[in-house]
């Protein structure tokens, strides 16, 4: 069983001597085939120190002594394998149980202009990996499964158009039986790939091959940012005013201030919800309706979640619930997945509000450092995969962007860099009316290093 596991060849096997042992370094397949996952008495993972090989593969020490522990390992790396110890049922391990019928989610904020198009490919390989497609089919299966199969089915939320309360990783029971991941972006560069992405710039291609080298081009970029970038900020006032209420439409391909703060500074306790001024009965009935303190969650709803079409692409990975596709299937839901509210004027209660509900996510990555070595490792370790996989995110490459950037500089000050010297007058207005998501953002690096 050793040798058909472990794939034992002279090319594969040396021997390190150390007082009172010998250790072999033996590559082990990865995944190993289920029949012998639970013959298998050791643990398969990336070891620290000396057990770590130099191409970074999944390794087990054999030698007179047991290897180190998983609970020693978690200790030098607490995301080491986060998906395991989270997601494990008490009838599949007996280290690691979940009992909880609240559901298990793979839970992703997604922020427009982020990087979320990357992460959505990257989520559907993991579950992949992992064996779980997400398609439809598994849709139709779900509502014959048993209960004891349902209660092991992995629900992918994905929010992107409403606001998340601050609140949720305290109050929602299955925020703690969820994996939740949230990228950020500066604010600027998000703003501004927005308008050039769905916004009003959509129509004035960047060239670089013309842009600073042809002066009537460059000219005339120019006059057309400092003119349409306010007037594209200004369609904001009266849009809105139209959105209160409509909490699953507050975001969309339009622009919004401080939008990122606002994406995780919202609001649903009364105390909260009165400094906001909300008066309105329909919406604090709706918000109360739908709160955590009014569900029992005792059953997960599998028909409420995002499912992965068959054929992916770029820009139409997702089937949702929310499609016309089922009669029952009117809504998606998952953990935050309920009403709370994020317009009006922003403060710096609210930068105090947000970074709360970051710090409770177990990864926070930057759009600006996706091919960096230690992001695309945190979110391996959590998400239980290789660091090596073909699809880990620092060999994805950021999807749907508008220009591609050549080198670190522009990755970070792309869009300030232009505006700076085309429009600066556009540029401080952003600036200005964006105050509190920038200093957010400031918040979110010393998050994301933090936990990288």
């Amino acid at each position: 069983l050793f040798s058909m596991v472990a794939n034992i060849s002279d090319e594969r096997q040396h021997e390190t001597r150390q007082p009172h042992r010998i250790v072999h370094h033996v590559r082990v397949p990865r995944p190993l085939p289920k029949l012998l996952q639970s013959a298998w008495p050791y643990k398969i993972d990336d070891f620290p120190g000396e057990l770590a090989d130099a191409q970074n593969l999944h390794t087990a020490s054999v030698g007179n002594s047991r290897p180190k522990s998983e609970s020693h390992v978690s200790d030098i790396n607490p995301y080491f394998d986060t998906w395991k110890r989270r997601f494990a049922s008490s009838t599949h391990s007996d280290n690691y149980s979940n009992n909880s019928s609240t559901g298990k989610y793979l839970f992703f904020k997604h922020i427009r202009k982020a990087g979320g198009t990357t992460l959505r490919s990257y989520f559907r390989d993991v579950l992949s990996y992992h064996g779980r497609t997400r398609n439809e089919n598994d849709f139709a299966r779900s509502k014959t499964e048993t209960e004891e199969r349902k209660n092991d089915i992995i629900y992918y939320v994905e929010q992107e158009f409403s606001t998340m309360d601050y609140e949720c990783p305290n109050i929602d029971p299955r925020w703690n039986n969820s994996i939740s991941v949230i990228t950020l972006r500066h604010p600027i560069e998000r703003h501004l790939s927005e308008f050039f992405y769905s916004g009003p710039g959509r129509r004035f291609d960047i060239r670089r091959d013309q842009l600073y080298v042809n002066q009537t081009y460059t000219k005339e970029l120019s006059e057309y940012l400092e003119k349409n970038v306010p007037k594209w900020m200004r369609s904001l006032q009266g849009r809105v005013k139209g959105m209160h209420g409509k909490f699953n439409m507050y975001f969309g391909r339009y622009y919004v201030d401080n939008f990122q703060l606002r994406a995780l500074a919202g609001c649903s306790s009364r105390e909260c919800l009165k400094e906001r001024n909300i008066t309105d009965e329909d919406v604090l009935d709706e918000i109360r309706r739908r709160h955590p303190s009014e569900k029992s969650y005792v059953t997960p709803v599998p028909k409420c979640t995002f499912y992965f079409k068959e054929k992916i692409s770029n820009t139409d990975a997702l089937q949702m619930c929310a499609l016309p596709r089922e009669t029952e299937c009117s809504e998606c839901d998952g953990p935050c997945f309920y009403p709370s509210v994020a317009w009006g004027e922003m403060t710096d209660n609210d930068v105090e509000r947000a970074t709360s509900a970051l710090e409770a996510y177990d990864v926070v990555l930057l759009t600006e450092t996706f091919d960096e070595e230690a992001q695309s490792a945190l979110l391996s370790d959590v998400m239980g995969v290789p660091r090596d996989a073909d699809f880990a995110l620092n060999k994805k490459g950021v999807k749907n962007s508008v220009v591609q950037k050549t080198n670190n500089r522009e990755k970070t000050h792309f869009y300030r860099d232009m505006f700076s010297k085309l429009a600066p007058n556009a540029l401080m207005k952003l600036e200005a009316e964006n105050e509190f998501e920038i200093k957010f953002f400031e918040r979110a690096l010393e998050v994301n290093k933090k936990k990288t």
